[in-house]
């Protein structure tokens, strides 16, 4: 018996446990069972509620099915009512696709010649439209391009003023290119739109007469040229602007109406240039800059020092200052000795002078050396560049090996620049070294052969 009863426990608490899952969590909540009586109740009413919970959602299912199959039903009716009014409409659209063949014929009928020669007008009107989009002329007198454009995308008969506006532009055209004119005209990008002075000169330049600010000229419209070009054509410019109209006055026209001025404007500056050397053309300067700074402050010192020196000349007795007076006061000392002690002291001093003079000059002739072989050596990266290019992507585009070039021939510009003035400034100053030298060994021989001549005269 006491077997049973344990099996009946586990039986029914495994049956609670199924039905209790799906109920949630209200079981959990409940007070621990104290008897199987009341476990078995427990068990009872759980699964009751979770039959009727089952059976609602049963009930809810089946309700929204038919729902479901309601709005399928008139979505279906919806989809041939649609399809019915498509087969209306496309017996409409192919009637009216009938009549408009009928009608364009009938059009074309009674035109008879007057068709081709309106033909003509809108295709004369299209022509003339590209001619005054890019027309500065066209920034004076705006919306010139608007009406050729409807007259050339008609379809219609043109009327008798459209007709006329089409020669009476032609006729502006021809006239307002020979004008050199200043007019008050307005840029969204200028003054915030506010009237400006802009000179024309005919239908190929325009720049603003205050500043000469290159202007272009796109479907019609004025606009400020992106980047500006050099100062001696705004200089141009600007002298058209303030010059007599009585005067004949140098300046700017670019008969391509823009092409010209923007390959000019495209054109690379000098500092352009000069950054395409990359990081060679940056070391070469450094080393031109070092040696053109060493090399003028010993050209500076020698000039210094050769004043000095002829100073010194002039008197007789020594000075420190100068490399003159520092032999001079070694020949003081050692005067009374014998001459060759006397020649050997000035010698000493001699050599002492000498290396001071020359001090520098060897680092200016390596940098002289050095630079246009750096240069050489950007040529040939900059040719390997180009090669790689070329293996890439082939040589049919040479803006691809435009880089590769430009870097090898802006480093060997750079590094023939640098050793240019380089080898110039070593030659100055090893002349100047070499002229203070020579001056200093005569003044030397010319001691030592005093000093000579008068020891004979004292013997005698």
């Amino acid at each position: 018996m006491k077997f049973n009863m344990k099996s009946l426990l586990g039986a029914v608490a495994l049956s609670a446990a199924t039905l209790i899952v799906p109920a949630g969590a209200a079981f959990a909540q409940n007070a621990p069972v104290k008897s199987i009586d009341e476990l078995i109740a427990r068990v009872g009413r759980d699964s009751r509620e979770a039959n009727a919970e089952a059976q609602r959602r049963v009930q809810e299912f089946t309700q929204k099915k038919a729902q479901q199959q309601r709005l399928l039903n008139t979505a279906k009716s919806q989809l041939r009512a649609f399809r019915a009014q498509e087969s209306a409409n496309n017996a409409k659209l192919d009637a009216n696709k009938a009549l408009v063949l009928k009608l364009d014929e009938d059009l074309r009928v009674a035109q008879g010649s007057f068709g081709e020669l309106f033909g003509a007008a809108r295709q004369a009107a299209g022509e003339i439209k590209a001619v005054v989009d890019v027309s500065f002329i066209s920034g004076q007198y705006p919306g010139r391009g608007e009406a050729l454009g409807e007259v050339a995308n008609s379809s219609k008969l043109p009327e008798v003023s459209e007709l006329e506006n089409i020669y009476r532009t032609i006729l502006q055209e021809a006239q307002a290119q020979g004008e050199v004119i200043t007019y008050s005209g307005s840029l969204a990008d200028v003054n915030d739109g506010a009237p400006v002075d802009i000179t024309r000169v005919g239908s190929f330049t325009s720049w603003l007469a205050k500043d000469a600010r290159f202007l272009k000229i796109d479907e019609g419209e004025l606009g400020m040229l992106g980047r500006q070009p050099s100062g001696r054509l705004r200089g141009l410019a600007r002298n058209v602007s303030n010059g007599s109209p009585d005067k004949v006055t140098k300046g700017p026209v670019d008969p391509t109406r823009g092409v010209l001025l923007g390959l000019v404007v495209r054109t690379p500056t000098l500092m352009e240039r000069y950054h395409a050397g990359g990081n060679i053309g940056y070391a070469v300067s450094v080393m031109a800059a070092i040696g053109i700074f060493i090399g003028v402050w010993r050209l500076f010192a020698l000039f210094t020092t050769s004043m000095a020196v002829r100073a010194q000349m002039r008197k007789s007795k020594p000075g420190k200052g100068n490399p003159l007076g520092r032999i001079m006061a070694a020949y003081e000392s050692a005067k009374d000795k014998d001459i060759e002690t006397i020649e050997l002291k000035l010698d000493d001093a001699i050599l002492k002078e000498s290396g001071k003079l020359e001090f520098g000059l060897s680092l200016i002739k390596v940098l002289a050396a050095v630079s246009p072989l750096m240069g050489l050596l950007g040529t040939v990266i900059g040719m390997i560049k180009t090669f790689q290019a070329i293996t890439l992507f082939g040589a049919g585009d040479p803006q691809l090996m435009a880089d590769g070039i430009s870097f090898a021939l802006v480093t060997t510009v750079l590094g023939l620049l640098s050793a240019i003035p380089l080898l110039l400034l070593h030659s100055f100053c090893s002349s100047a070294s070499r002229s203070l030298q020579q001056v200093l060994e005569e003044q030397a021989a010319g001691m030592v052969a005093a000093n000579a001549e008068a020891r004979t005269s004292s013997k005698a």
